[in-house]
């Protein structure tokens, strides 16, 4: 289980976030949604301490901190027992998938390089790239990117994978792929935090659904309520400009 509890932000005098709570039991889906700069992405890299964050607490399975006295050993945690999914992918470009894969593996797992060939192997036959795994990111394309992107995650074995509009960079006709990998990883039983525009998705995937907004989590609830009745006039406004309809065959 992640547990978030008054998260803020500032960044200078601009206060990103405002107080986030959030609860995701083990094998759950959240998905966060609202509009462009509501502080999204800035949930996700404050709770892997991408960025740091600047009042709240956050317990992760069995250790639990206060984020002003977090130690060096808290913020190592959390970073080796979640995994980051970006909405561009930063793959190393000198790298072929599989050195991208058993990057982290080699130097933060401290495997053997066996084992992590052939851990990274495994992961990208999984995520469909089999035939790719000898290639440069400049030779494959986003959509194959953003695959070789969820294998190293997964390759990493975290308790919670957070995906940061994993399918914004994609042409149309690449997202089904990559949202057909997210399906199969989240049937799994992975814990998962999504943030992403694709709301047909979010409605099938999550199994519950946070409005943010202005840094506010306004409304969250299970993906019928928070689309079918949204109750805060601000989460209605949002949803009504939403189209379902818009379906990509996963």
């Amino acid at each position: 289980m992640i547990k978030v509890q008054g998260l803020k932000k500032w960044f200078s005098s601009n206060q990103v976030l405002k107080g986030v709570d959030l609860t995701v039991a083990d094998g759950g889906v959240l998905a966060v949604i609202g509009a462009s700069g509501s502080g999204k992405s800035t949930l996700l890299r404050c709770i892997d301490f991408l960025e740091t964050p600047s009042e709240g607490r956050i317990t992760l399975d069995e250790v639990s901190f206060d984020v002003k006295k977090a130690r060096k050993q808290d913020v190592q945690y959390m970073r080796r027992h979640t995994a980051m999914v970006f909405q561009l992918f930063n793959l190393f470009k000198y790298k072929t998938a599989l050195e991208n894969v058993t990057e982290g593996l080699l130097v933060v797992k401290k495997m053997t390089r066996t084992q992590a060939v052939q851990l990274a192997e495994y992961q990208l036959e999984q995520v469909g790239l089999s035939d790719r795994m000898a290639y440069y990111p400049n030779q494959l394309s986003g959509g194959q990117q953003q695959r070789v992107a969820i294998a190293r995650a997964l390759a990493m074995d975290p308790k919670v994978i957070l995906l940061d509009e994993p399918t914004s960079a994609l042409d149309p006709e690449m997202i089904a792929d990559v949202l057909s990998v997210i399906q199969r990883v989240a049937k799994s039983g992975r814990t998962m935090i999504l943030v992403s525009h694709e709301m047909h998705f979010v409605y099938d995937i999550s199994d519950r659904v946070m409005f943010l907004d202005d840094g506010l989590a306004l409304e969250e609830g299970t993906p019928q309520e928070v689309f079918g009745a949204p109750k805060h006039e601000r989460t209605q406004q949002f949803i009504s400009r939403v189209n379902l309809n818009n379906n990509y065959v996963i």
